[in-house]
């Protein structure tokens, strides 16, 4: 009876499936290369070289690493524990992109399972890892086809991740939608909100709003917002936009939804036109021209930014605002001494009014001066504009807007072991103050990418290996 005991036993075990671990299955990639590990023999060598190319050709191409692990048996392990186990044990895909998949065949579970690493889950999604499944591999293994059945999965696999433009067929129709939405939220989340984050805790500490407790002083109050209005106009409504088209069940509502924010804040500039023209009518009606021009000056680079951001219609309005600062600039005046029509000077006229200084200014560009002549009282009125593009400074002796750095030398250089110096020389071009300084050139750092390069040759031979990837989880799995 023991002996017939003893007997039962092994024939049971003989019957029963191997149960494969994570630490059991070789890792071929290490042994010979291959991308398929095989170890109960269930597909043929004719397949698994099949496979080899095929993945071998997708590596070189995309980077991406497809790892084929085809198993009797796991026990009662789960097979997405499983999976995701022998993925991080394994490494598949490259470190830096964690681009790795792991296709998992276990024979006793009937069960096919897509692991994906972090980078492929954009062109892998679940919804396509599913279908290639569904749609050409479990039909062969319901016919215990596995052979065929890994290969023309694995084909559709290749497919997808050579050519990312396969993916969108075989993705659901409402999918690029969701898509859409998803990736304009993160622009609005990444960079639109920052920014105005940004902007209103600089507006709220530099005392840039009509109701801060410390308000700074400005020549411009029509163009200050209290903190409600403007948090209201730039944020509040807003964000009830993209709030509405979120919960509403519109077509392209990503598309909707910009352009509504388009017409929106192009509203808003329509404002702000509107505000700038309050400012000028006032400096206008007190015949203050120079400060007007100063005003649309500070406002050019502003118009310029948002002509690019709104072409439509401000693309056309830029040019108007640069010639309306010269329209402003040469507008009729009157004398302040007698209320007489002043003249424009120009060329030798004006620089008689000049002094030396100022006539230096206007050859080296830095300053622009305008000298207005009343033939009533023979009283001048003179305006200066200020070149903001200027490379000179005022110089710390004559105060004259001429002071420029005139040369720049290495005295010694630096090396990798110690820092250099060199001497610049600053001068004023009008009354010949020099002034010397010395300055630090950092020492030279060795480059460290050198030698990195040939570090992932051959890998179809003589062994090789995977890319140390990760995985959050990511595929599907399927049944029959």
């Amino acid at each position: 009876m023991r002996y017939i005991l003893t007997l039962f036993f092994l024939i049971s075990a003989v019957m029963l499936p191997a149960q494969s671990t994570v630490e059991s299955i070789p890792n071929q990639k290490l042994i010979n290369g291959s991308y398929v590990s095989n170890p109960d023999d269930i597909l043929d060598a004719t397949t698994v070289l099949q496979l080899d190319t095929l993945l071998a050709s997708v590596e070189k191409k995309t980077t991406a690493q497809v790892a084929v692990v085809i198993v009797e048996s796991i026990g009662e392990q789960d097979i997405v524990d499983f999976a995701q186990e022998l993925f991080t044990a394994w490494g598949i895909g490259n470190k830096e992109r964690d681009n790795g998949l792991l296709v998992l065949l276990v024979k006793d579970q009937r069960t096919v399972r897509f692991h994906t690493g972090y980078g492929l889950e954009g062109i892998l999604p679940d919804i396509t890892c599913k279908r290639i499944q569904r749609e050409v591999m479990v039909p062969e293994f319901k016919n215990e086809n596995y052979n065929a059945g890994i290969l023309a999965g694995v084909q559709e696999v290749s497919k997808v991740l050579t050519n990312p433009d396969y993916a969108v067929e075989l993705a659901e129709p409402e999918s690029d939608t969701t898509s859409n939405w998803a990736g304009f939220i993160i622009l609005l989340s990444v960079f639109v909100a920052p920014a105005a984050l940004i902007v209103y805790i600089v507006k709220a500490v530099s005392g840039n709003f009509a109701d801060s407790k410390k308000v700074v002083y400005t020549p411009y109050p029509e163009m200050r917002l209290s903190r409600l209005v403007w948090l209201t106009v730039f944020v509040g409504i807003p964000i009830c936009i993209v709030v509405f088209f979120g919960v509403s069940s519109v077509e392209n509502a990503a598309i909707w939804c910009f352009a509504s924010l388009y017409l929106y804040f192009m509203a808003t500039l329509f404002y702000r036109l509107w505000r700038m023209k309050k400012v000028i009518n006032r400096f206008a009606e007190a015949q203050q021209y120079h400060e007007i021009v100063e005003f649309i000056r500070k406002q050019q680079l502003f118009w310029f930014f948002m002509a690019l951001a709104f072409p439509l219609p401000f693309i056309f309005y830029f040019p108007y605002h640069l010639v309306r600062k010269r329209i402003y600039r040469d507008h009729s005046r009157n004398c302040k001494q007698c209320q007489g029509a002043l003249r424009k000077l120009r060329g030798k006229e004006e620089y008689i009014y000049l002094s030396e200084g100022m006539q230096m200014e206007e050859q080296l560009r830095s300053v622009d001066y305008d000298v207005w002549h009343c033939s009533n009282c023979q009283s001048t009125e003179m305006w200066h504009y200020l070149n903001h593009r200027t490379k000179y400074q005022p110089c710390p002796e004559c105060k004259t807007i001429a002071y420029c750095l005139v040369s720049k030398q290495t005295i010694e250089q630096a090396t990798y072991s110690s820092s250099g110096f060199g001497e610049s020389i600053h001068a004023c071009k009008f009354c010949g103050k020099t002034k010397k300084a010395r300055y630090t050139i950092a020492q030279l750092v060795e480059s460290s990418s050198s030698g990195s390069s040939g570090s992932s040759s051959g890998s179809s031979s003589g062994g090789g290996s995977w890319g140390g990837g990760s995985s959050g989880g990511g595929g599907s799995s399927s049944s029959w």
